[in-house]
């Protein structure tokens, strides 16, 4: 039975909501005992004067994992028990708001303590732990010893900024607008001494959020990442997890950081993460934003990561446009897929309009058809917006994909439309408006786009992830005379026929194909003689 079944009840039978509301979501003790050894922090290293804290330690799953390391090493070399138990009480600290989860975690280490040093010290009972209630973020640290942690583990709660009042935090850390894992991100910077360790379990919006760029920007300056970890399921939550596991030193000119990407398994034996592939931190630093794009190491010298430093120059291109220039790009209805104002059925009075609902109705290259309908009285925007020719990307999705809507549907915000800027048609020179719509549909279909858009954007997301509205308005557009606009046209419109249709025979199936091999490599030429110019 694991040390700490009998304290899962408190966060099991917390009310979901108060967990959201909280941000409480325990880090698994497996979890746990990796970070541990990826930081170095193992029972045959020298423990005895490593000061270890948790500013937002919850009921203890990171200061139980620690206290267990130092209390195996005090047996092994032999120390008495008063010794083991001193060092533990000096050098372990953790602070919770949460008076429950405070007396939690003392009673994880002293449960701890009592298994491992028997009898323990006849005084240890009445000697009081490290473990403070208190927010970590207001204790004065000005007044201690600067630089005095050699390893910050923390899972600190996500409270977004959007969501909670953080705003008695800005006097004290001199921020602006921050969620509330970039105050605790900044806290470890802070008050861990050169050389010190940082253990971290972050949300992974904090991969390349726009917010958290001073945060990254300060980490990928001022420590060695040594590993991170992005993971899916670690917690029953709407959120992805990225550990980080890194030093507080400035990095060398070459240093590669390990990454792993994968589903957290909770009942799987302990094992050593295995890093799948590698991205220089310079490369990582170098971001616009210092985004944690990891993905990239994976793209060197590809037509991805070409095309991405191309269009990173910001300077104006007579061979490549953003989106936005040809397109006006707006959102659908503000109304969830389950309101009450859809119907699934056709109803048999006037004044209802067929809707489009997101990826469950619009695939690419196949025709739009709304499974639902909504009441005109309904609807917020205006109709001639929807019964306009535009195309439909998927908001909700990893993975870029289009149709083009001209059967009028009305649609929900979880869609983008796309209609054209038909006075100023900037695609040189213009082509038909429909040709036009059937060229972008083949970019936006494209697997070039649909990678560049994964490894640069959508990938650092694992649940629930989303194109933004700013990623599709920049996307990359090849300035290319009609004849060739005209050729990537046409084999959309004989591919949309197709994708259409039902269910194809096999040959039709391998014509298609065919013809969408054709595609990709026309479209890949197209970007390749643009960057190249």
């Amino acid at each position: 039975m694991p040390q700490n079944e009998h304290l899962i009840w408190y966060e099991a039978n917390l009310p979901a909501q108060e967990r959201k509301i909280r941000g409480h979501f325990s880090t698994p003790p497996l979890l746990v005992n990796q970070i541990l050894d990826a930081c170095g922090y193992t029972a045959d290293a020298n423990l005895t004067r490593l000061r270890v804290l948790d500013p937002a330690c919850g009921s203890g799953n990171f200061l139980a994992g620690a206290a267990q390391r130092l209390l195996t090493r005090g047996v092994q070399h032999g120390e008495r028990p008063q010794q083991t138990l001193a060092t533990l009480q000096r050098n372990l600290w953790g602070f919770d708001p949460d008076p429950v989860a405070c007396f939690l975690a003392d009673m994880q280490v002293r449960a701890l303590c009592t298994a491992h040093v028997a009898p323990p010290h006849k005084n240890f009972a009445h000697q009081r732990l490290h473990i403070h209630q208190a927010d970590g973020l207001t204790f004065p640290w000005e007044q201690a010893r600067r630089e005095s942690v050699d390893l910050f583990l923390a899972n600190p709660p996500y409270l977004a900024a959007k969501n909670a009042d953080l705003s008695a935090y800005r006097s004290t850390q001199g921020l602006g607008q921050a969620d509330s894992y970039l105050l605790f991100l900044q806290l470890a910077l802070q008050v861990v001494r050169p050389d010190g360790w940082l253990g971290l379990v972050l949300p992974d919006p904090m991969l390349a959020r726009a917010n958290a760029a001073r945060e990254r920007q300060r980490l990928l300056a001022e420590t060695t990442v040594h590993q991170l970890w992005h993971l899916s399921h670690v917690f029953p939550a709407y959120v992805g997890a990225v550990v980080i596991i890194a030093q507080k030193r400035p990095p060398r000119r070459f240093h590669q950081v390990l990454c792993v990407r994968e589903k957290w398994e909770r009942r799987r034996p302990v094992r050593v993460m295995l890093p799948t592939l590698s991205v220089a931190q310079t490369l990582m630093h170098a971001q616009p934003g210092a985004e944690l794009r990891y993905l990239l190491g994976n793209e060197h010298e590809t037509l991805v990561e070409r095309l991405y430093l191309y269009m990173a120059r910001g300077v104006e291109s007579l061979t490549l446009a953003p989106l936005y220039r040809f397109v006006t790009i707006r959102r659908g209805e503000e109304l969830g897929k389950k309101s009450v104002l859809l119907a699934s059925v056709i109803p048999h009075e006037e004044g209802w309009h067929p809707l489009l609902r997101g990826g469950v109705d619009v695939r690419p290259y196949g025709t739009p058809r709304g499974q639902c309908w909504l009441a005109e009285r309904a609807i917020e925007k205006p109709l001639a917006r929807y019964h306009a020719p535009k195309l439909l990307v998927v908001k909700s999705t990893s993975t870029l994909q289009a149709a083009l809507d001209l059967h009028g549907h009305v649609v929900l915000q979880t869609l983008y439309l796309l209609t054209l800027h038909l006075e100023k048609n900037t695609l040189r020179p213009p082509l038909d408006t429909l040709d036009t719509f059937y060229f972008l549909l083949a970019l936006l279909n494209s697997r070039l786009l649909k990678r560049y858009v994964y490894v640069l954007h959508t990938a650092y997301k694992l649940v629930q992830p989303q194109i933004e509205q700013h990623v599709l308005a920049r996307l990359p557009v090849p300035l290319v005379m009609p004849a060739m606009q005209q050729e990537i046209a046409e084999r959309a419109k004989q591919i949309m026929l197709a994708c259409s249709a039902a269910p194809p025979v096999v040959e039709l199936s391998q014509q298609l194909t065919a013809l969408c091999e054709e595609q990709e490599r026309a479209i890949c030429a197209l970007y390749e003689n643009a960057i190249r110019v």
